[in-house]
């Protein structure tokens, strides 16, 4: 059992996809026919997750799958259904994911009437041909017309998705679509590096040798030309993918990172509350026959203190907040700069991180090798 007392964030995964784009592994479905009843059952999973007092909540996000698919009445169902049952605060974040071929004018409004104040819009590329490698269900010209049709609609909280070392891309490709972003001048931006996953279509095609990818090194001078190209342009750089203008930071990622409680819904969702990990299973049917008996079966990952630890070392280290050597002396009762002062003090003298207020945080040449600096600063599991 996953105790949801305090809750900081509410994830809500909409598991259908209009189709499989060839580098994604989250879980979904094509088969959009139990879109309807789906809804039912997350609806029915957040009633059977809530607590008496009701749990607070800043954070809403709709991610997927491709959340955008969802009828006006089934996200107002959803939305209805949160506000019932938990206490949601008034300057609650709400993000939903969208794809730019779900967008229109009537869909940007109907998305605000609902209560959306963020939109998470996945381009990818701004290249047709790169887009249709990818297997995306839209166009460049589609993409820049959501970003219009959802300003036009009163959003101003918006983030758009680009990928980085894709294939048959180039560094000249990558600055043209570095270009018209800065262009949109948009609060916030998640920059990805195409990592190629084995039950993928890319990973069958890698396997097979049907089409060539960017090498180690094309990635790593796609990701420093995206670094310096947004930094140069007044963005941040937050978190190893993410940067925003003027602070306009994920609230919601961002509670992830700094291991605050959240709460998963729908099929395969995780949660975590504190102590705890927890995810419900990623096949739709039997989620939903667990949900028409109102049984919400989560998988409990019960975390030991050292992968509290060496969890705590990851999420802090990806990101601005840092690794702050009071707080993990007071979570964990480790002094942690002991530890490793000889390897801390290495990578600062590198270049690789550096010291602030009692802080270790990464530099982007440590951004690049972060799981190395990650797993010398690891505590082993006894």
């Amino acid at each position: 059992m996953l105790h949801h007392k305090k809750l900081s964030g509410l994830y809500i995964h909409i598991p259908f996809c209009r189709k499989a784009c060839n580098y994604c592994d989250f879980h979904f479905s094509t088969q959009l026919h139990s879109l309807n009843r789906m809804v039912k059952g997350l609806a029915k999973e957040l009633k059977l997750r809530s607590s008496t007092p009701k749990s607070s909540i800043d954070t809403i996000y709709f991610g997927g799958g491709t959340p955008s698919i969802l009828a006006d009445q089934s996200l107002n169902i959803l939305m209805e259904t949160i506000k019932t049952y938990y206490n949601v605060s008034t300057s609650a974040e709400v993000t939903l994911e969208a794809n730019p071929d779900d967008i229109d004018s009537d869909k940007a409004k109907s998305w605000k009437r609902a209560g959306i104040n963020r939109l998470s819009i996945g381009i990818q590329t701004f290249n047709d041909k790169i887009l249709k490698i990818l297997n995306r269900s839209h166009s460049a010209d589609q993409a820049l017309k959501s970003i219009e049709w959802v300003r036009q609609a009163g959003f101003h909280n918006i983030s758009a998705d680009l990928m980085f070392a894709l294939p048959d891309a180039s560094d000249i490709l990558l600055n043209t679509d570095l270009k018209i972003l800065m262009n949109l001048d948009l609060p916030h931006l998640s920059i990805y590096g195409l990592t190629i996953e084995d039950k993928t279509v890319f990973g069958n095609w890698k396997i097979q040798n049907k089409r060539a990818f960017p090498s180690d090194a094309d990635y790593e001078r796609n990701y420093r030309i995206v670094h310096e190209v947004l930094i140069q342009n007044q963005y941040e750089h937050y978190e190893i993918s993410s940067f925003a203008k003027n602070k306009h930071f994920s609230r919601h990622n961002s509670s992830y990172w700094l291991q605050n409680p959240y709460l998963g819904i729908g099929p395969g969702a995780h949660s975590f509350d504190g102590e705890n990990r927890g995810h419900n299973i990623s096949n739709n049917q039997i989620y939903l026959k667990q949900m028409d008996i109102g049984h919400a079966q989560l998988i409990i990952e019960p975390l030991s203190l050292t992968e509290k630890m060496n969890e705590y070392i990851m999420t802090r280290l990806r990101t601005h907040f840092g690794l702050d050597f009071e707080q993990f002396e007071e979570k964990f009762h480790r002094d942690i700069r002991n530890d490793h002062l000889k390897f801390i003090d290495q990578i600062c003298l590198e270049g690789l991180a550096f010291l602030e207020k009692n802080k270790l945080k990464l530099t982007f040449a440590g951004f690049l090798i972060s799981d190395e600096i990650c797993a010398r600063l690891f505590y082993p599991i006894s």
